[in-house]
């Protein structure tokens, strides 16, 4: 689903349509869900996230402003709870502690996450989902993370060097 198409959905749902609701989320969980569990690392901390992500959408529905970068903004909220959440968990110090596991039905799936949260930092896990799986250009990562597009590239591409390390010693085991 493009970033049109999601704009048209929060729009609907300004005007109280609740099937669009039901229809931004079975179309964005996923995209969602990963974000998240890429700053918490814990699959079951994730899915409560997810869903307190979407509550949040659609509490605060109407200030989204029509034909912004609707990804963004749902991702902004699925940042701010994840990191809130944190915060108020008192997880930092602890976030080494958490486990990540699985219970989807695709188990390379969450090999993949798996691997990808014990080998990179948060933002570089958060770089590599804005590009990867939302294809997000490297100037709106940069903006939305707010960080220099310089970093972002450099981040980027290095992250992408170690996976590749860890995923052929991976494969090899």
């Amino acid at each position: 689903m493009n970033k049109r198409q999601i704009d048209d959905l929060l729009i609907a749902i300004q005007k109280g349509d609740e099937s669009a609701f039901v229809k931004l989320y079975d179309e964005m969980f996923r995209g969602v869900f990963v974000f998240i569990y890429s700053m918490v690392g814990n699959w079951h901390f994730a899915e409560d996230l997810l869903q307190e992500t979407f509550i949040k959408v659609r509490c605060k529905i109407q200030t989204y402003r029509p034909k912004s970068n609707a990804t963004a903004w749902i991702l902004q909220i699925a940042k701010n709870t994840a990191l809130d959440s944190l915060k108020k968990e008192k997880i930092f110090e602890d976030i080494d502690n958490y486990e990540p596991v699985g219970n989807c039905d695709n188990e390379k799936q969450t090999i993949v996450f798996d691997i990808i949260n014990s080998t990179l930092n948060e933002k570089d896990r958060q770089i590599i989902v804005l590009k990867v799986l939302y294809g997000y250009k490297n100037r709106e990562i940069a903006k939305f993370l707010k960080i220099p597009l310089g970093t972002v590239l450099w981040k980027y591409n290095k992250a992408i060097k170690v996976l590749k390390e860890k995923f052929l010693e991976v494969e090899n085991e």
